[in-house]
Formats: C-alpha cells, sequence, structure tokens
C-alpha cells in the first residue's frame, strides 16, 4: 500500500493556490430500484475547480458508481490519468462506542477505499462520520483530488524542469527531476506522462 502523505505535502508546495480541494456541501439522490442504471445523483462542490458551486451529475448503478461516472465527467477531459484509476476495495465499518442514541444508529463510521494506478500500486483513502453517505461521497471525491493534482503536480514541474535545463540552470534541473522521481509513485500514467518519464528515465 503506498503512503501518500509526503508526497500530498509535496504536491501542495508544488501547485500553491492551483492545488484543487473539492468539498461535498450538498447532495441529492434518487434511485429507482430494479431499474438498468437506477441510481441519479447530483453533488455540489465548493473549491473543485476554482468555482464555487460546481455540480456534479452523473448515474449509476448505486450512488458510489453515479458519482464516479460525473466526477469523470467533469474531470477526465482534462485529466486523463483519471480513466486509469481503478477502485479495488471499499470498507464500511461502523465505531460503536461512539453511539449517542439509544439504538446505536447514529455512532460514527469509517469509510476506507482502495485504488490502484495505472502502474499497479494501491493506494487507501479513508474518511469517518456520522453520515454514511456523506463520508462515502468524501472519500470518493478525495481520491478524485488525489490524482487531479498528482497530474497537475508533475505537468507543473516537467515545465519548469524544461525552462531550467534551457536557462542551464543545473541547480534548478536536479531539484524538479528529484521532484518528478517522487511524483511518478503516485501519479497514473497517460500517454504525456509516459513519455515525459521515459524522457527523462524515471520510475519504472
Amino acid at each position: 500500500m503506498a503512503h501518500i502523505e509526503s508526497t500530498r505535502e509535496l504536491i501542495r508546495t508544488i501547485l500553491k493556490d492551483d492545488y484543487v480541494v473539492p468539498v461535498v456541501e450538498t447532495y441529492t439522490i434518487t434511485e429507482d430500484v430494479g431499474a438498468a442504471t437506477p441510481c441519479r445523483i447530483a453533488v455540489t462542490l465548493r473549491g473543485g475547480d476554482g468555482v464555487p458551486g460546481a455540480t456534479i451529475r452523473g448515474e449509476g448503478v448505486g450512488f458510489i458508481d453515479a458519482l464516479c461516472a460525473g466526477l469523470l465527467a467533469h474531470y477526465a477531459r482534462e485529466f486523463e490519468s483519471l480513466k486509469t484509476v481503478q477502485f479495488t476495495g471499499f470498507n464500511v465499518r461502523a465505531k460503536m462506542d461512539t453511539t449517542r442514541v439509544a439504538t446505536g444508529s447514529d455512532a460514527v463510521g469509517i469509510v476506507a477505499l482502495t485504488v490502484r494506478n495505472s502502474e499497479g500500486n494501491l493506494f487507501e483513502f479513508e474518511r469517518q462520520g456520522r453520515s454514511l453517505t456523506a463520508t462515502a461521497l468524501a472519500v470518493v471525491v478525495e481520491a478524485f483530488e488525489h490524482f487531479v493534482n498528482s497530474e497537475k503536480a508533475f505537468i507543473t514541474v516537467y515545465r519548469a524542469l524544461t525552462d531550467a535545463k534551457e536557462r542551464g540552470r543545473a541547480d534548478l534541473a536536479s531539484t524538479y527531476t528529484a521532484q518528478l522521481a517522487e511524483l511518478v509513485k503516485t501519479t497514473s500514467y497517460t500517454q504525456v506522462i509516459e513519455r515525459i518519464r521515459k524522457e527523462f528515465s524515471i520510475g519504472g
């Protein structure tokens, strides 16, 4: 299982104000049980792409599938690496010692999502909250956040590296090459990223 915290800090340092932090504000779900595509979802995100109140809409066989379809439609046109990631594990468990009502129905739920990137590396994202649906939505959005920002950071550093080489700044070029080597561990490859990786012989 890949550890992403240190890389996440690197990504934040690279992107600064361009770091995308989508947060679920509101959502509506309708489901026609028994239909071929029974679930429809509309999620309003804050800070997803610099535009407050962006609404993501999707359809699927459940609310997670519908959310993924909506997020892919919204982000994957610009960030193609999202098309290559795959969910491999989804675990829900309750912390029953956190309940505040006699039925125990308000217990904190922990939702863990495992995602595999194009290189077969596994990443786990985890959230907890008293609303199971809201928590599940948040953990899926967090996974998309990671791969969107990973791709943004990779391309940003590549451009900086190209500029440093053109200006003969070997010191900066060395720093940027090291950053690419770190970022490649958690980025899911597109054709562009694969070409950069091979050009500078990083990863793989």
